[in-house]
């Protein structure tokens, strides 16, 4: 079946559609959800209330749900790619700094979103509540066979690959925490500090 081309006037509805979003994003990232009106999402967008309920007619709700879903979405998307990305002949430690690097970009792009996300997740009445956790989550199964054929090849031994792949993940989690608080245990530039954790665990996993 043959796509129906957008027309200008579709185009036009998409782009304010996300003018809306990132609009909102904006002020929810600066004000919080409950300090975010209505009122102050039309006066920042430059729209009407009738045209913004146009758009979302469970308003803010609404509004805060489907920038959730949408980031969610995008994110996953990256993250899965990250993992495609490592390949077989690749050396293991090379492999996992790009993809803890990566990883840690991930987490920290978009700051409006993770100042909204930390301040305003209970807000969320959908199971995208806690989708950063999850997000990690699966993608740890994926990391962990990742390390299990490295093992299997004989480059590294075997161990708790389960664990390990933890340890690796709480190396891009902990380098992001300190982008999004007050909390820094890394005082050092971030990329080296990847690298060099990496490079200390996979030569652990040598031995």
């Amino acid at each position: 079946m043959h796509k129906i081309p957008k027309t200008s006037r579709d185009q036009q509805a998409a782009e304010r559609r996300e003018q809306i979003l990132q609009g909102a994003k904006d002020l929810f990232g600066e004000h919080g959800f409950h300090g975010t009106t209505m009122r102050m999402i039309n006066k920042h967008v430059g729209i009407t209330d009738g045209l913004l309920y146009h758009y979302f007619p469970g308003g803010k709700q609404e509004i805060l749900e489907t920038i959730f879903a949408e980031v969610q979405e995008a994110k996953m998307e990256r993250m899965d790619k990250l993992l495609a990305s490592i390949e077989r002949d690749q050396p293991l430690q090379d492999a996992l700094s790009q993809f803890l690097i990566g990883l840690y970009a991930t987490l920290t792009e978009d700051r409006a979103f993770i100042r909204m996300m930390f301040r305003d997740a209970e807000s969320i009445q959908s199971d995208r509540r806690n989708f950063m956790s999850e997000m990690i989550k699966l993608r740890h199964q994926s990391l962990t066979e990742v390390l299990q054929e490295r093992a299997e090849a004989g480059e590294i031994h075997e161990m708790d690959y389960a664990l390990a792949a933890h340890q690796l993940l709480s190396i891009g989690v902990v380098c992001a925490l300190r982008e999004v608080s007050f909390i820094n245990v890394v005082d050092v530039e971030i990329e080296s500090h990847i690298r060099n954790m990496v490079a200390f665990s996979v030569s652990q996993w040598r031995k």
